[in-house]
């Protein structure tokens, strides 16, 4: 995957499986809070605005080590384009860029999760539950 932000360059490798599974452990608790909220807001019967606070309140209630597992493996599958070349952005537990800020960093993390994540995420049709219901 390849996205540009702030005039940089930006691309990334999907997790590991095994990667996914650690993300995936620490954002279900936190997804599983914000389901009505996120089907309001795609809904349109809830603007983003309103959502926001909810999405900021249960971000601020993970612990740090909880955070670090989502943002380190998705950090550490980013490179960003620098000259011709392309460096890792992310390397011991540091961003090799000064000039990547938090709006930056959130932007590029959930990049990655859409893409390494997005079909386990991906909320079911309602013709896909029907053919798992057992049949009369």
């Amino acid at each position: 995957m390849e996205i540009e932000i702030n005039g940089h360059e930006y691309r990334a490798t999907k997790l590991s499986v095994f990667d996914q599974l650690k993300v995936t452990r620490k954002l279900l608790p936190v997804l599983s809070g914000l389901t009505g909220e996120l089907q309001k807001l795609q809904q349109g019967e809830m603007p983003m605005a309103a959502v926001l606070p909810i999405m900021a309140n249960a971000i601020a209630q993970m612990s740090d080590e909880d955070c670090n597992a989502i943002l380190h493996p998705c950090l550490a599958v980013v490179s960003r384009k620098n000259a011709k070349a392309w460096t890792p952005i992310f390397r011991q537990g540091e961003l090799m860029f000064d000039d990547i800020d938090l709006k930056t960093l959130l932007e590029i993390v959930a990049q990655v999760i859409g893409d390494s994540l997005g079909n386990f995420f991906h909320a079911p049709q309602d013709d896909e539950i029907a053919s798992l219901s057992p049949q009369d």
